[in-house]
């Protein structure tokens, strides 16, 4: 009998900012919210904009306590906008109190602008400290 695996940090993000970018688009739709780029030119974002979690770094504290530095990527179709969506993903986890499973976060840096090298369209990135106390699935 093989016991249940926490659920990681990166999937605990995803699923708290999908429902809380659901209206954030500039025309009100939902704004994708991935652990992947997907398949578009040179295995960039499938569309405009994307938004894309990462983590860059991990620790455990058993039984279930894990601290993830979490980067935020997100492509859109100006250097502007893509630093305005990253700006309010990355303020929406930082809220205090942060949104239940997670303990305590802060962010490290704010949005950078930059272009992707692979598909030319502009990015910004963000980072924050993530301390979670992780459910089983």
């Amino acid at each position: 009998m093989t016991a249940p695996v926490p659920v990681d940090v990166v999937e605990l993000v995803v699923r708290l900012l999908r429902p809380l970018l659901t209206h954030a688009g500039t025309d009100g739709t939902p704004l994708p919210v991935s652990t992947t780029v997907g398949n578009g030119v040179d295995g960039g974002p499938r569309s405009l904009p994307w938004v894309l979690v990462a983590e860059d770094g991990h620790t455990w504290t058993w039984p279930a306590v894990q601290r993830s530095v979490i980067r935020l990527t997100c492509w859109h179709h100006t250097p502007h906008a893509a630093k305005a969506t990253a700006a309010i993903a990355l303020g929406l986890l930082c809220v205090r109190p942060p949104p239940a499973p997670l303990l305590h976060t802060e962010p490290i840096t704010a949005p950078i602008t930059g272009t992707d090298p692979y598909t030319g369209a502009p990015l910004a990135t963000a980072a924050l400290a993530v301390h979670a106390r992780t459910p089983h699935p």
